[in-house]
C-alpha cells in the first residue's frame, strides 16, 4: 500500500462525530480499493482515550467512498497515534500487533 493524496468523499456524519481524517493507503496493486484512517478524541475532550479508526474506502464514479469500518484501536496520547499513523503502511501483520499487545500491556499494568 502506498501513501497517495486521494479524493475522498466525506461523509457528513464524520465531521458530526468529531473525526479527523489522518491519512489514506491505496493498495499499490489495486487501486480501486484503499484504507483511511481517522482519528477520535485526538484531543482528549471527551471520556475516552484517543482512537484511531480505520475504513475501507472503494473507488466510486473517480472519488473514494467509505465503504466500512475495519477496526479502531486506542491510544494514551496523540504522539502514540502519531506514531501508529505513521507507521501503519510499513507494519507488518506482526509487528502491528506486538506493537498494540505492548501498549494494551502497558495500560494494564
Amino acid at each position: 500500500m502506498n501513501n497517495n493524496i486521494v479524493e475522498v468523499a466525506i461523509p457528513e456524519w464524520f465531521e458530526y462525530d468529531g473525526l479527523v481524517a489522518l491519512t489514506t493507503i491505496v493498495n499499490e496493486q489495486d487501486s480501486s480499493v484503499g484504507l483511511l484512517l481517522a482519528g477520535d478524541n485526538l484531543d482528549k475532550h471527551r471520556p475516552y482515550r484517543p482512537v484511531v479508526r480505520v475504513y475501507l474506502i472503494t473507488l466510486q464514479d473517480g472519488k473514494y467512498e467509505f465503504t466500512k469500518e475495519m477496526g479502531a484501536f486506542s491510544f494514551d496520547s496523540k504522539e502514540e497515534v502519531s506514531s501508529f499513523t505513521t507507521r501503519f503502511s510499513s507494519y507488518s501483520t506482526l509487528e502491528m500487533f506486538v506493537d498494540l499487545f505492548k501498549q494494551q500491556m502497558n495500560i494494564t499494568i
